[in-house]
């Protein structure tokens, strides 16, 4: 496995977004919830969490995606992940139905179309 996670954060589009690599797990997901919750001001839309270079997410890591989903939600913005098909972590996300609580898209140019058009 890949070392731990890094994030790196860019905006597209005027929409923020969250590049996030490597491993997430019980080690790192309680800082990481915070560090990216605090990415998206209060007038954006909602905020992109790129997971196509995550090659390992845990039980907190999980945790952590519905927990960030439901903090946005409490500030009117909307949590949109992308998860390619091919993804290493894409069944761990369906078999835990995260896929029903947070869109998930193929590409990054369809979730910032999705963030934008709300």
């Amino acid at each position: 496995m890949a070392g731990m996670a890094t994030a790196i954060v860019e905006r597209r589009d005027g929409v923020p977004v969250v590049r996030l690599a490597g491993e997430v797990d019980m080690s790192n997901a309680p800082r990481l919830e915070l560090d990216i919750s605090d990415v998206a001001p209060n007038d954006a839309p909602g905020l992109v969490l790129d997971l196509s270079e995550t090659e390992y997410l845990d039980s907190a890591g999980i945790r952590m995606l519905f927990e960030l989903a439901e903090r946005l939600s409490g500030r009117r913005q909307t949590l949109v992940l992308v998860v390619p098909a091919g993804s290493l972590i894409r069944h761990s996300l369906e078999v835990t139905e995260v896929d029903q609580a947070v869109a998930m898209h193929d590409t990054l140019g369809d979730a910032i179309e999705a963030i934008r058009t709300g």
